[in-house]
């Protein structure tokens, strides 16, 4: 069976709770343990899996098919190869299309498809804006509108460093401030994290 993301180009690499690949057309799909060539990615190596996943950005997908078994094989400009495994005991795999169309790998490889909401939900887009004391990070993304985004619905649009992801991702915010606009100050906001990573970010438009 098909899915929709064919000849779509990745434009985003997501991490939150599951490793993401958006395309151009609004499809995502979610992984919670998926090998990209040789490389398996689950809960124990999502940053490694976010920096593999990264060389997919600006690629077009061949092609994307699952079996009746729940395997998902997907190629990528016929280099890249893709693929996604049924687990015992949690989901695989996630696709959703743009309109909330859903098609989902189970515990051993249950494949379940829901068709899109008759009146979808309107989601509440994250804003830029310096995040509260205590929000918490929840998603870095990578390629196009690459982001940190917040629990409390805030965003730093810019590209993290994946090699510092494991400083960020989940990290609550301990210091949120305004910076000087000095020529010695790296940017015009200031957030420090629990880890003790601290962001200097100067935001796109004032």
């Amino acid at each position: 069976m098909k899915l929709a993301v064919g000849q779509h180009r990745v434009s985003r690499i997501l991490l939150d709770f599951d490793l993401s690949i958006e395309f151009d057309n609004g499809a995502i799909l979610a992984f919670s343990e998926v090998m990209v060539d040789d490389l398996t990615v689950d809960e124990d190596n999502q940053f490694e899996g976010l920096r593999a996943f990264a060389a997919l950005h600006g690629l077009v997908c061949d092609d994307a098919d699952y079996d009746e078994f729940g395997v998902l094989r997907m190629t990528f400009e016929g280099r890249q190869r893709v693929v996604a495994r049924p687990r015992d005991e949690v989901e695989s795999w996630e696709y959703s299309a743009a309109d909330g169309s859903t098609v989902l790998c189970g515990p051993e490889g249950t494949v379940e498809s829901w068709p899109a909401p008759q009146h979808p939900k309107a989601g509440v887009p994250a804003v830029e804006g310096l995040p509260s004391i205590g929000a918490t990070v929840v998603r870095l993304s990578t390629g196009d509108d690459a982001a940190v985004e917040f629990s409390d619905g805030t965003k730093l649009l810019f590209e993290l460093p994946l090699d510092i992801g494991y400083l960020v991702l989940r990290e609550s915010v301990t210091s949120s401030s305004l910076a000087g606009s000095g020529g010695n100050s790296p940017g015009d906001w200031v957030v420090e994290l629990s880890s003790g990573h601290v962001i200097f970010y100067r935001p796109r438009t004032r």
